[in-house]
């Protein structure tokens, strides 16, 4: 599939778009990256959510999903003089607290509310394999009360350039970001509230694990 980039929205701002076009020409020059499932793009306010590996998994989202995204970060990294001020313009919130933090909890579903897409990683931090943690409780919380979508997605080839036990990113690999079908609320709420948050969950582990199978056997046809 072609690159999403030039299906941005015209909305953005400049230093958003050099930033992000940037990102985009390294990918795809470096880590020959692909594109799958932007077909399924969803208006709404949703969550990407994706399995984490690497420092490459949230750029790497962003330049792949068709139109512009939020990100959160920790307090410390806005504490940094220039470094703070440029993220905050790539649309980068702080995370002050952890992630049971409430007045975080409501500036997600606020963002949500406003039709924007934020990625989250389910897993709450990045995995030391291939192979996806388990899920951390709240994000079906997040779309129950801001009626929002879930989109899962699976990113490849990033542990290999940039894992957490390398201090500096290979300048070769091969990278790709698979999106899935979103995942709605309103599919789990005939359910007992809990069981509906439990089977929202499992519904998005299986949806993540699917689009990697998907990949591996060869990316044939529209993902699952």
């Amino acid at each position: 599939m072609r690159s999403s980039w030039a299906r941005r929205s015209p909305g953005m701002g400049i230093f958003y778009r050099i930033v992000l076009f940037v990102s985009w020409l390294f990918a795809k020059v470096l880590y020959r990256h692909r594109v799958y499932g932007t077909d399924r793009y969803y208006v709404g306010g949703a969550i990407l959510a994706a399995n984490h590996t690497s420092f490459l998994d949230p750029p790497l989202i962003s330049i792949s999903w068709p139109e512009e995204v939020h990100f959160l970060a920790r307090q410390t990294l806005f504490d940094v003089p220039v470094l703070g001020t440029a993220i905050s313009a790539l649309n980068t919130h702080p995370v002050r607290g952890g992630a049971g933090d409430a007045a975080l909890f409501k500036y997600v579903i606020k963002l949500l509310k406003e039709k924007k897409k934020v990625i989250l990683f389910p897993e709450g931090t990045r995995s030391d394999g291939e192979e996806m943690g388990p899920i951390k409780p709240g994000l079906s919380l997040l779309i129950e009360k801001a009626d929002a979508a879930i989109i899962p997605a699976y990113i490849h080839g990033a542990y290999a350039i940039w894992n957490r036990k390398k201090k500096f990113p290979k300048l070769w690999g091969k990278t790709a970001c698979v999106f899935g079908s979103p995942i709605f609320w309103h599919q789990f709420g005939h359910l007992p509230r809990k069981e509906a948050h439990e089977a929202l969950t499992n519904a998005l582990a299986h949806a993540i694990s699917a689009l990697r199978s998907w990949y591996l056997a060869g990316a044939k046809g529209s993902p699952p």
